[in-house]
């Protein structure tokens, strides 16, 4: 009878079966906070539900698996693009809402020492001297890639993006606002620059923990971003910001060509064993928008008791 020797192999040589991929709906929040220093906690509203002129607010952006598998334990892939809606962006005499330098110029990932930011610097509320992705730097961005971290101003419409003064988070190559390609039935010519306009967003992936365990990041609660904002000092017009993240931006299920070129459900992908990139999407993940209603003097003064739909309603010439 022939004895057949175990040998015990590293995780990253175990060979693991390729997982099927699958659908949930909904399954996953995407929420961007604001650091309190009153309270020294992160919460979806900017203390006392207002901010003001010349203000520095610290930010961040929280992406948690909210789904019903018991499996899952990491992030696979996430591309996204943040927006500021509604921001000064054009200096008119009193400066434009500015946010931090992006770390290292913008150029980050694993493999370029000092380049991402730690899980401590997305847990802090304290003000940082650079900003930019959080412990996800298995994609490399910068001059190579064309993908360094960039800030994008829109104002009047301009790049594909809508009417009104916005910022928008990116690539350097992804210069125009992702479009909608919810086309109808047949559907919408789906072009493959779409596609790279994706791509070439923002991006948390990470490949499986056998295949590079020096850089996984276990947990299906993470900091994918961390940054700040200054407020202008205008003193024209009371408006809103709303820090949110495109859906356009995100990954899609179909792509440029063929028969699921209709198919515009947007996805986040999550790994379900140690060597699985990523097998389990959530689909149309719910995004929470940090809402900031801006003021231009130190207290709302003669606005009284003026709420967000108050404000929202005086603006003038804002998205």
């Amino acid at each position: 009878m022939k004895r057949i020797a175990c040998i015990a192999l590293p995780l990253s040589c175990v060979p693991l079966a390729a997982a099927q991929t699958t659908y949930e709906q909904g399954g996953a929040r995407i929420e961007f906070q604001a650091f309190n220093p009153s309270t020294n906690s992160w919460s979806n509203s900017v203390e006392g539900g207002e901010v003001f002129s010349g203000l520095r607010v610290e930010w961040r952006m929280v992406l948690t698996y909210t789904g019903t598998r018991t499996d899952l334990f990491a992030l696979g892939e996430m591309a996204y693009q943040p927006v500021l809606l509604n921001a000064d962006v054009v200096d008119s005499g009193n400066g434009v809402d500015t946010l931090g330098p992006w770390r290292n110029g913008g150029v980050s990932g694993n493999t370029i020492a000092g380049s991402m930011l730690t899980e401590a610097d997305g847990y802090t509320g304290s003000p940082l001297p650079s900003y930019g992705r959080v412990r996800f730097g298995a994609t490399l961005t910068g001059s190579a890639t064309g993908n360094t971290i960039t800030t994008f101003a829109h104002p009047g419409g301009s790049n594909g993006g809508p009417d009104g003064f916005h910022y928008r988070i990116a690539g350097s190559t992804a210069t125009q606002w992702p479009r909608s390609l919810a086309g109808p039935v047949p559907p919408l010519d789906v072009l493959q620059s779409d596609m790279d306009n994706i791509s070439h967003g923002m991006s948390a992936k990470q490949l499986s923990q056998a295949a590079s365990p020096a850089f996984h990041v276990p947990g299906l609660s993470v900091v994918l971003l961390r940054q700040s904002l200054t407020i202008s000092n205008n003193t024209v017009d009371p408006r809103v910001i709303f820090l949110t993240v495109q859906r356009e931006s995100l990954l899609r299920v179909g792509g440029a060509t063929g028969a699921s070129e209709g198919d515009d459900r947007r996805y986040i992908s999550w790994q379900t064993n140690a060597g699985d990139n990523g097998s389990h999407r959530t689909v149309d993940p719910q995004i929470v928008p940090l809402v900031m209603p801006v003021f231009w003097t130190p207290s709302p003064g003669s606005l009284g008791l003026c709420g967000v739909a108050a404000v929202w309603g005086c603006k003038r010439r804002r998205f």
